[in-house]
């Protein structure tokens, strides 16, 4: 009896623990069954799972896909912030850019005005034939800069070719073929001589040098600063536009800009010329055949 009566609660607790379940849809008015499932405590567990991750994944993409993120998302930047945050970022970097291109130009103002020039700044001008090599330093030049070139170099030729020329007579090539219009004077704070020329004249390098500065500047606009050998340094002032860049490697006669009217300290196109020896200013017409 013993045995029998634990067979039998054995098969009871094995048929407890087999328990199936249905789920069923039923018609509310006349109860009739439209609609069942079999499942097991197991299956009914999967199913819990699968659903919890299904409303898992829909919010995550409606959370992720929408604007709703902006609001939902501690921290999360909005598209507007994004971009203005990008534009800063742009213009911050052209503000240092700036910046470094001013600071260029002071500290060779500042060399220029001490007698030496940044080491950085130029190349080897001390030996004249080594500045035969300038296709290789500056940037390909437009055709028309080119045919403008040709043209001062057809104007020059016989002026530099000829025996006892600028070279022997110990002067330099005048910037421009025009007139002096106001000569220099220290007194009044004119450190060069104002040269006028026909609109469009080629600017050119009095001598061989390496171009220590080319961009612009308040008073004197665009503006040219070129090192000679012999610690000297000449400056071309009011350009209208400019052919060369600072490191360039330059020879006699080469165009440098174009004569224009640039600068707060301009009142008519001209070129303010000024010429400067171990950091003190002299006299052009000294030094240069005007």
């Amino acid at each position: 009896m013993s045995g029998e009566h634990h067979t039998g609660q054995t098969g009871r607790s094995e048929r407890k623990v087999r328990k199936d379940y249905r789920l069923i849809l039923q018609e509310e008015g006349s109860f009739a069954e439209k609609w069942a499932l079999r499942v097991r405590p197991g299956q009914l567990k999967w199913l819990a799972a699968c659903a919890l991750l299904l409303v898992a994944l829909v919010t995550y993409a409606v959370v992720a896909l929408t604007p709703l993120r902006e609001w939902v998302v501690p921290g999360y930047l909005s598209t507007e912030t994004r971009k203005m945050q990008e534009e800063a970022w742009v213009l911050s970097d052209s503000l240092a850019q700036e910046l470094d291109r001013q600071a260029r130009f002071l500290d060779n103002m500042i060399a220029v005005m001490e007698g030496r020039v940044p080491r950085e700044a130029i190349l080897d001008t001390s030996d004249e034939n080594n500045l035969g090599t300038t296709e290789d330093l500056s940037l390909q030049p437009s055709a028309s800069l080119n045919r403008l070139r040709d043209e001062v170099e057809e104007e020059d030729a016989f002026a530099l070719s000829r025996s006892g020329g600028l070279e022997d007579a110990g002067l330099w090539l005048s910037p421009v073929d025009g007139q002096v219009s106001s000569a220099w004077s220290p007194a009044e704070g004119h450190w060069g001589v104002d040269l006028v020329a026909p609109e469009n004249s080629p600017v050119k390098a009095v001598g061989p040098g390496t171009v220590i500065f080319s961009g612009y500047t308040v008073g004197g606009g665009n503006t040219i600063m070129v090192q000679h050998p012999g610690n000297r340094v000449s400056v071309y002032m009011h350009n209208s536009s400019l052919e060369v860049s600072t490191g360039d490697a330059v020879r006699r006669g080469d165009v440098l800009a174009i004569i224009g009217n640039s600068g707060d300290h301009s009142t008519g196109p001209h070129l303010h010329f000024e010429w400067w020896e171990s950091g003190a200013p002299v006299d052009p017409t000294l030094r240069v055949s005007l």
